[in-house]
């Protein structure tokens, strides 16, 4: 398909959305169904939009359906640019009043049973307007919600084991609190105040599995090689509340950030690592939503109605 044509100042912008459903369908039959129009009509769309930019954006049969370079660095463009519109028009309209500011938080497994709902109540007394979307989702899963535009925050932690590169995202720490080892009840670790990680090198591990937990369970597998061991895996799961059961069950041992252990089972303990420390992180698109400060506010206000609690019960020691 030869394309030499110049680019058309008079680009129909409205054919962008139909560009960014067959982006990521790469199924004509399924982003006319999503965009509700017949498939020749998305044919004849693409086919428009690729004549105003004058660039082939799509392979085509006999060729499986695919992104040239040049579709794929338009999507890269077009995906956030429609985000940050949608943003706009919803944050102006709650402006004028017309309908309640919107914001969807994505966050680990972890965090919902105790931070989360104190994040939530919080907003609901300083922000009544605002409705609040919540997903969990893994740390790779919510990278790739925020660059596609289906979320504005992302809540993670992070240590110095965990690369996470995300320069084009905006990265804020609400804490800072020790890394935890997380250990059956009765275990010899446990009367310990605080624990050498290398005094667990012998203990079989129970290990984040599943390509959405790989992040998080590369970070455990550095921080135990710094100190001379590989951990054992005795098992995996990609839920933090399974992992919690495992430990009880004594199956192994784990790590976890101190905000992730404020609701234990009675049959595990949690004990801080000795020079191991880990942050909790608000991820945020850019330009951050207005109600940005808000949620981290909240958030560090959750952090620190838990922290004072686990203290007061002793629940580590």
């Amino acid at each position: 398909m030869g394309m030499a044509a110049p680019f058309d100042s008079s680009l129909d912008l409205r054919l962008l959305p139909s560009f960014l459903a067959l982006a990521q369908e790469l199924h004509f039959s399924r982003a006319a169904q999503r965009l509700h129009i017949a498939q020749p009509a998305l044919s004849q769309q693409i086919a428009r939009l690729e004549r105003q930019v004058g660039v082939q954006l799509f392979d085509r049969p006999p060729r499986p359906i695919a992104l040239t370079p040049a579709g794929r660095a338009l999507l890269d463009r077009v995906t956030p640019a429609l985000a940050m519109v949608e943003q706009g028009v919803a944050e102006s309209r709650a402006t004028a009043g017309e309908q309640p500011e919107t914001l969807t938080v994505s966050h680990l497994s972890s965090f919902s049973v105790r931070l989360v709902p104190l994040i939530v109540g919080t907003l609901r007394a300083t922000h009544p307007r605002l409705l609040l979307t919540l997903h969990v989702a893994s740390l790779p899963e919510q990278l790739a919600a925020l660059r596609a535009g289906r979320a504005q925050i992302g809540l993670i932690h992070t240590n110095p084991d965990l690369a996470v590169r995300i320069p084009d995202l905006q990265a804020v720490t609400i804490a800072t609190g020790p890394r935890m080892i997380m250990l059956p009840v009765g275990h010899p670790l446990a009367r310990k105040h605080a624990v050498v990680l290398s005094d667990a090198a012998a203990e079989p591990f129970v290990l984040p599995s599943g390509d959405g937990q790989t992040g998080y369970r590369a970070g455990i597998e550095h921080a135990c090689q710094r100190y001379g061991f590989t951990p054992l895996a005795a098992a995996q799961a990609n839920d933090t509340g399974v992992i919690l059961d495992l430990v009880a069950a004594g199956m192994g041992v784990a790590l976890a950030p101190w905000i992730a252990t404020t609701d234990l089972p009675r049959e595990v303990v949690a004990r801080p690592l000795v020079d191991e420390r880990c942050e909790l992180v608000a991820l945020t698109t850019l330009p951050a939503p207005a109600t940005t400060s808000a949620l981290i506010a909240a958030a560090r206000d959750a952090v620190g109605k838990l922290t004072t609690a686990v203290t007061s019960t002793d629940a580590w020691g």
